[in-house]
């Protein structure tokens, strides 16, 4: 909703609605979610989140049928080839997390897209970064996308692909709740995933300002405290506390990323 200021016709928004390109219960969205809506709350904006496909939130997010994306890669408009240019990056970062490969052979290393040559391999439609890099070694035709994640695992399972690419804590999470899938073993780590908001360029005035709450939320203890509930609620409504949490999460006040203000990152 738009709030009219006669007097020198500016605008004031007091809600936003963001697209999530994953579920809203997925490591990400439960992470970058109540960040940015504490952000929002402190500049007197409402945030909603609605989950769609992924390449159908970019769609909406960059025809500005919503305001902004929730989560997506710094680099996104390279990786992209700027195919979305109405997206302007809110610059302060929410989040790090690692591109990682799965498979059944556990005597295989994965360290670069390059190991991957003469292989099939699937990831989920929509994530940019990781179409782009495997475009740049595969052909065309050893490549699979599908908007469930899970089902290319089952298809790595079932021995109709080689590897699926996810996000690493994502993708040790269908490990351990389904059965069906533990002959699959995280096997490599491709890159890390600096991740930031985007808001769509009719709000760009509102990105520094979101920007700089980001950043003293993270000088005040807020960001820091937000991330601690979020993983707390991630790991049990996941089911995954000693599987996933405990084994690749230390203490948080371990962690170099959160405790320096200007890193701004949320490493797993």
């Amino acid at each position: 909703m738009l709030i009219f200021c006669c007097a020198n016709v500016s605008f004031a928004q007091d809600k936003l609605i963001f697209a999530s390109g994953s579920p809203m219960d997925s490591y990400q969205s439960m992470i970058t979610y109540p960040l940015l809506k504490e952000a929002c709350k402190r500049n007197g904006i409402n945030l909603e989140v609605k989950s769609y496909p992924s390449p159908r939130a970019l769609l909406m997010s960059n025809s500005g049928a919503l305001d902004g994306e929730l989560h997506r890669v710094y680099e996104f408009h390279e990786v992209s080839n700027g195919k979305y240019p109405n997206l302007v990056r809110i610059e302060c970062q929410l989040l790090s997390s690692y591109v990682a490969v799965f498979s059944k052979d556990h005597n295989i290393k994965i360290s670069s897209c390059a190991d991957l040559k003469d292989a099939t391999v699937g990831y989920r439609a929509g994530r940019q970064n990781i179409k782009k890099q495997l475009s740049e070694t595969l052909p065309e035709s050893h490549i699979f996308s599908q908007t469930s994640e899970l089902s290319l695992f089952r298809m790595v399972g079932k021995g109709l692909l080689d590897y699926v690419i996810s996000e690493s804590i994502e993708g040790k999470k269908f490990l351990y709740l389904y059965p069906e899938l533990k002959t699959i073993k995280e096997v490599g780590r491709l890159s890390e995933m600096k991740i930031y908001a985007y808001i769509n360029k009719k709000y760009s005035q509102l990105a520094p300002k979101i920007a700089a709450t980001l950043n003293e939320m993270k000088r005040d203890g807020t960001f820091k405290s937000i991330v601690i509930e979020a993983r707390n609620s991630y790991c049990m409504k996941k089911n995954c506390t000693t599987h996933v949490c405990e084994e690749k999460w230390p203490a948080l006040d371990q962690h170099k990323a959160l405790t320096s203000v200007n890193a701004g990152q949320v490493s797993q």
